[in-house]
């Protein structure tokens, strides 16, 4: 079983072209056992979904339906095993080619829905909104005394780091007379200088953590950064972080160190879903707004020859939505009827929307599938555009 997140590009774009005469049949099962301790339910809901693939394959008309019946019936212990009650991850996932003995198995922290699908090739598009949500985020959690940084990504949070603030007792502190008072007056600036001293203290403190934050952005990839140090330390820390990174940080005023490791997780993870699904409405609307800017490609034609021309630094899709298209003899894309400029038809593709995955994924772009983009900003590009890297 691989974990969703040591699944590198390679691997995506791998796992995108891969194809099997039979078939590859894809698998989504949801494990999560707080709703459902023995997984009673997903076993259930997986068996009747792989009957009708069954009973899809026996009435099919194809000359290999007993080919594809008889590959189920071999995979069927595979799938049966995704619900076992002993998984300690919230899904499972796997690919498995009908003809060959290949099988690619995927646990991840983050949920799915229950799917059993048979195409030509794996059905990455739940997979693919897994790792997008998923982005590596950092998670600062601080106070005066100490603070923990942690990574979350893709569901699983990981300490990287525990800093502790020692306590440095001064050499000396004056008693005495301190002069501006009453005459004969005296009394001690003990507690003044300890104050003054423990906040300065804490301040170089609080400009470390944030130090070695910073680093670790860099070093990891965080895409956000979680600060939670209750309502005093939250925002001094927030703001300490330089101008490059302020538009990634997110104070949250919540002391989230005094939850456990299971509810620390889940809040964050709570957060992340919710900065991930305002962060896709202000992408919609960034690309419904840059229409005609040359900053953006909308719409299957739009996007197929920017995808050709290697521009599209980031690739948004309805997943809902069976785009249409062909390839041409030299692997260029084209929606729809569109034929290449030498005026020979292409090869209509099936898996079309799987071909446009495929190419900007070799072309380093993001992907991003974003249900219900073809009802919201982008429903006159049918859900599909693209930010442009020229």
């Amino acid at each position: 079983m691989v974990a969703i997140a040591r699944l590198a590009d390679t691997d995506l774009r791998e796992l995108s072209q891969r194809t099997d005469p039979l078939g590859v049949l894809s698998v989504y099962a949801d494990t999560d056992r707080g709703h459902d301790p023995n997984l009673q339910a997903t076993a259930i809901d997986l068996k009747n979904r792989f009957r009708e693939l069954q009973r899809w394959a026996e009435d099919n008309s194809s000359e290999d339906r007993r080919a594809i019946a008889a590959a189920l019936e071999r995979l069927w212990p595979h799938v049966a095993d995704m619900a076992s009650p002993t998984a300690s991850c919230r899904s499972r996932i796997a690919f498995a080619a009908l003809e060959s003995d290949w099988v690619l198995r995927v646990e991840t922290n983050m949920s799915v829905n229950n799917r059993l699908v048979l195409d030509d090739g794996p059905f990455i598009h739940p997979l693919l909104e897994l790792l997008d949500e998923g982005r590596p985020a950092g998670v600062v959690l601080a106070s005066a005394d100490d603070a923990r940084l942690l990574e979350w990504r893709v569901g699983s949070l990981q300490l990287l780091s525990h800093m502790g603030q020692p306590y440095v007792q001064a050499p000396h502190e004056r008693a005495g007379q301190i002069g501006g008072g009453p005459q004969g007056q005296f009394h001690t600036p003990r507690r003044e200088q300890r104050q003054a001293r423990d906040q300065d203290r804490t301040q170089r403190f609080l400009d470390q953590v944030v130090e070695v934050a910073t680093e670790l952005a860099s070093d990891r990839g965080w895409e956000r950064i979680l600060v939670s140090g209750g309502t005093q330390w939250t925002e001094p820390v927030a703001e300490r972080f330089p101008q490059t990174l302020r538009g990634m940080v997110y104070s949250d005023a919540r002391a989230l160190s005094g939850l456990d490791d299971a509810a620390l997780a889940a809040a964050v993870t709570d957060w992340a879903h919710e900065q991930h699904t305002e962060r896709e409405r202000r992408l919609a609307q960034q690309l419904g707004d840059a229409a005609g800017s040359g900053r953006s490609a909308l719409g299957l034609s739009e996007v197929a020859a920017a995808l050709n021309a290697g521009q599209v630094s980031h690739l948004v899709y309805d997943p809902e939505v069976r785009y249409a298209g062909a390839v041409g003899a030299d692997g260029a894309l084209y929606g729809g009827a569109e034929v290449g400029p030498n005026g020979r038809p292409a090869t209509p593709e099936p898996r079309f929307t799987e071909r446009l995955v495929e190419q900007a994924l070799r072309t380093g772009a993001r992907v991003s599938p974003v249900e219900g983009a073809a009802g919201a900003e982008l429903s006159d590009a049918a859900g599909l555009a693209a930010l442009l890297r020229w």
